[in-house]
């Protein structure tokens, strides 16, 4: 026993261990035992024990111990990996499947041979009963153990709501959304919503027969849409003829078989699409795409996602066009000169969201402080006994329950702000495309990057930022 007691101690004294992570311990035999002639034999127990000593006590390497030991001076002077623990398993997060089939079809083929690109079929009708979407729940992950034989603990994974919106149910289990009653479904990625929206059909013009309309639901126009009149729609709206000096609203897609005349007065504005034959003067705002088949004259557009033209001839010609991520036209500017701009990567209502995000952070953040300070001076009042008269003791419980709702919300728009900024700072999808010819007088701004063209360029042209910098003929 004595001499065992003294090889440890030689061996504490000669040797080091570190541990790294803790997950990996390392050791280290001092180089002053090269100096040594004679050493205490080192066994492999006494290496154990040794370990032991030093916490490492999980996960031991039996071969590398017994390599040390049979050629202790072999390793002096290096680290020796001697133990390895568990790593942990952190646990998945939950996965919302949405069953809805996609919005974008194949365009029609009409009997002449030729295709219509407004008749996609993109309104979408569920059934009361109908499952809209699943969830997946997450998992917990599994413990690991540290070499000094202590828990590491899992990140479980991070549970997600599932897109819970107007006249939908969930299920009792909790994993199954399920249409509450038959009719459209509009489901926008960006609201993290499925609403199911009943039809509201108007077979003649909005003119002063019918006035606005304010519906919850989807709007169906068999007319044109005269100067002056509004139209608020929780859902789509469909106008099969013209629209003109109006404004439009919806909370899904806008789409106009005919085309758009406003001379700069009115508003198109949906939170998904917006499609029509042909835009002048007009102001438009979409969420996701903004789909033209003829040409784009003197507008104003936003577009969160893309602005695609379609026909053989589109043009894009005056005002601004700003979409998220793309542009896509045949033909870019005039011959004329006519001052365009074109700005990519901007993410018009991103930007908007957050502002208000921070607006509603800073008003939160008073809110809580009003509610932190009213909280410390009703337990100053309760003094070391912790009593109070009952109605200031549930005024200081209904403020716990506030501030407590406060801190809540305050977690939720930190993590969607953290969702923003990562959007925005994604630029490498950012695209200008130019499939026939690019007049002078185009302003480009992709990102941070801005172009002014001077001279006429014959297509396909396409600009990109690429490490950071303005690219033309992108391979695409």
């Amino acid at each position: 026993m004595e001499n065992r007691q003294d090889e440890t101690a030689f061996w504490l004294k000669n040797g080091k261990v570190t541990v790294e992570g803790a997950l990996t311990a390392y050791l280290t035999l001092s180089e002053t035992l090269l100096q040594e002639q004679n050493f205490p034999h080192l066994t492999y127990n006494g290496l154990v024990e040794f370990l032991r000593h030093n916490g490492v006590t999980f996960g031991i390497d039996m071969v590398s111990c017994q390599q040390i030991v049979m050629n202790p001076r072999g390793y002096i002077g290096f680290k020796q990996k001697v133990a390895v623990g568990k790593a942990p398993i952190n646990g998945e997060n939950a996965v919302i499947e949405i069953l809805l089939e996609d919005i974008t079809h194949v365009p029609r083929e009409l009997e002449d041979g030729r295709v219509d690109f407004f008749d996609l079929g993109v309104v979408r009708t569920v059934h009361k009963g109908q499952i809209l979407a699943k969830k997946k729940l997450p998992t917990e992950g599994v413990q690991g153990v540290g070499v000094n034989g202590a828990p590491i603990m899992a990140k479980p994974g991070r549970d997600y709501r599932l897109p819970h919106g107007k006249n939908t149910v969930i299920s009792e289990n909790g994993l199954e959304l399920i249409a509450d009653k038959d009719g459209h479904v509009s489901y926008t990625p960006r609201d993290v919503k499925i609403h199911v929206f009943d039809v509201f059909e108007v077979n003649s013009d909005i003119d002063f027969s019918v006035g606005n309309i304010d519906f919850l639901g989807t709007v169906r126009i068999r007319g044109n849409v005269l100067p002056g009149f509004r139209i608020v729609a929780a859902g789509d709206i469909e106008v099969a003829g013209n629209v003109e000096s109006a404004v439009l609203e919806a909370g899904g897609d806008i789409i106009i078989r005919g085309g758009v005349q406003a001379r700069g007065k009115g508003m198109i504005k949906a939170g998904g699409s917006v499609r029509a034959r042909f835009m002048q003067g007009a102001i438009v705002e979409a969420g996701v795409d903004v789909i033209v088949r003829d040409s784009i004259m003197h507008c104003t557009i936003s577009a969160g996602r893309s602005i695609n033209m379609q026909a053989q001839k589109a043009v894009i010609v005056g005002g601004l066009v700003r979409a998220g991520e793309e542009v896509r036209t045949r033909t870019l500017g005039s011959p004329m000169a006519t001052p365009t701009e074109v700005e990519v990567g901007v993410h018009p209502q991103l930007r908007t969201e957050m502002q208000g995000l921070h607006q509603r952070m800073k008003d939160l953040h008073q809110n809580m402080d009003k509610s932190k300070k009213a909280l410390t001076l009703l337990d100053n009042m309760a003094g070391i006994g912790n009593q109070l008269p009952p109605d200031k003791a549930a005024l200081r419980q209904n403020l716990s329950a506030t501030y407590q709702h406060y801190l809540r919300e305050e977690e939720e728009l930190m993590y969607r702000r953290s969702e923003i900024e990562a959007i925005l700072l994604d630029t490498k999808r950012a695209k200008v495309y130019c499939l026939d010819v690019l007049y002078g007088g185009v302003k480009l701004t992709l990102g941070t990057q801005v172009a002014y063209m001077r001279d006429t360029r014959t297509g396909p042209v396409v600009f990109g930022i690429t490490d950071g910098e303005l690219t033309t003929n992108v391979v695409y």
